[in-house]
């Protein structure tokens, strides 16, 4: 990829703009290493190449088909298969005089690694790994491609290629262009190895995944690893997530879907028990509402005055007797606001018969039979607080209607009776106690006259 950009600029100039399409995406990482001739200012996979025709509409068969301008390679298009290098590069791939071996595949390329780091005495031979079984299965390839039918493509494209192929045209500009272009490559010391976790850190993590026994460690590799212990290893190493482990994901799925069993059976008794909550709510809503309209209805009928006022002295209640009590005013007002709910105390009594209500608001502290002169009538009012610093509520009785006079002369005249009753039994005691204790001085005086004529 970097020499095919500096030949470009090289031909066409440094103002082109190169483009790379290939298999890999570690492409897409190499190309942002270099700048000056060798860079290349995007990298597509083929994947992406077939998007690109498709938003685009382009089809093989609405264009007009051209070869690869020159230089061309020469056996670099078996580059694609895993030991294509080798042929292209003209390295011998004979086993008995060969120096090179080929791997491919996750597991060929662990495994050749592994014995090349513990047999490399053994071996001495050269290692060409492809992790992805060769470019014609690279990431950057369509889903789903049979291998040997791509390789079959592959190398009968380049057997096409190569019948009419001028050798001494390709040798010329090889030596052309090796001269003017930088192909060296250097190397530094990068070591991207984590630390080994302790073998703590590693059986904590086979516990929490379920394999602390030998029977639990299937090593099923759906993980990516070739035993349940590497995976852990790796888990601490902060490479990969408990989750990727299958039984663990599944057992912890399992106890998801229990205990999210159990939250909606908990989540259905509540819900239930909310309806029975609501239910008994509404009850007691039209219980509430029922006794209300009661004791509405029982306060009409009461002939004493009755009024229920908030901390701002305004109304929340009144029956009739007290709109009646006030006069012709408040039974206009009754007619456009029945009941007087809302209307300001202040506006409807005196000064001295509302500062009554202010005061038993303030000391939570009732009044009882209080007469109070309104106009002209007297009435007796009796003040309580309902709901201390917020609701007070009052009785009126107008003195000079007949029963409630005849009532009120016979409570107060047996009021009358009972202090006096009890002021006359309070006198008898101590006439009482004054006529015994005259009566002990008397005996007391005689008692020592005897004894002196002794």
């Amino acid at each position: 990829m970097v020499a095919s950009a500096q030949i470009a600029r090289q031909l066409y100039g440094k103002n082109i703009k190169v483009v790379y399409i290939g298999p890999c995406i570690g492409a897409k990482d190499e190309a942002l290493r270099f700048e000056g001739d060798a860079k290349v200012d995007a990298v597509l996979t083929f994947v992406e190449l077939r998007q690109l025709f498709a938003e685009f509409n382009i089809k093989e068969s609405t264009v007009e088909y051209s070869d690869f301008d020159p230089p061309l390679g020469y056996k670099g298009s078996l580059y694609a298969v895993s030991n294509g290098i080798l042929q292209a590069a003209g390295l011998d791939e004979d086993l008995m005089q060969g120096n090179v071996i080929t791997a491919e595949g996750k597991d060929n390329v662990l495994e050749a690694i592994r014995e090349f780091e513990s047999s490399i005495d053994f071996i001495r031979k050269h290692f060409n790994l492809f992790y992805c079984e060769g470019c014609l299965m690279g990431p950057g390839t369509s889903r789903g491609g049979k291998k040997y039918a791509r390789k079959t493509l592959v190398t009968d494209y380049a057997n096409k290629k190569l019948k009419n192929f001028d050798l001494k045209t390709w040798e010329k500009a090889c030596k052309k262009h090796s001269g003017l272009t930088g192909f060296k490559a250097e190397f530094a010391v990068d070591d991207q190895r984590l630390p080994q976790p302790s073998e703590e850190k590693v059986e904590e993590i086979l516990k929490v995944i379920g394999k602390q026994n030998s029977e639990d460690k299937l090593g099923c590799g759906a993980c990516g690893y070739e035993s349940c212990r590497d995976f852990a290893v790796n888990v601490a190493k902060g490479l990969t997530k408990t989750d990727m482990c299958i039984t663990y994901s599944l057992k912890s799925k399992h106890d998801f879907i229990r205990t999210l069993k159990l939250t909606n059976e908990k989540l259905a008794k509540t819900q239930e028990a909310l309806l029975e909550s609501e239910r008994k709510a509404r009850q007691d809503q039209q219980a509430a509402q029922e006794a209300l309209e009661r004791t509405s209805s029982m306060l009409q009928k009461l002939p004493s005055a009755v009024v229920i006022v908030d901390e701002n002295l305004k109304v929340i209640e009144s029956n009739q007797s007290f709109i009646n009590t006030l006069g012709e005013d408040a039974e206009d007002f009754n007619e456009i606001i029945p009941g007087l709910v809302g209307a300001d105390l202040k506006t409807l009594l005196p000064f001295q018969f509302y500062k009554l209500f202010s005061a038993v608001l303030t000391t939570n502290e009732n009044v009882v039979n209080r007469d109070v002169h309104l106009g002209d009538r007297l009435l007796n009012v009796s003040l309580f607080s309902i709901k201390k610093g917020k609701i007070a509520g009052a009785v009126l009785r107008d003195m000079y209607l007949p029963e409630v006079r005849k009532e009120e002369v016979i409570h107060r005249v047996t009021e009358v009776i009972d202090e006096n009753l009890d002021l006359v039994q309070k006198i008898a005691f101590l006439l009482g106690e004054g006529a015994a204790k005259t009566e002990r001085m008397l005996n007391s005086i005689i008692e020592s006259h005897k004894a002196g004529k002794k």
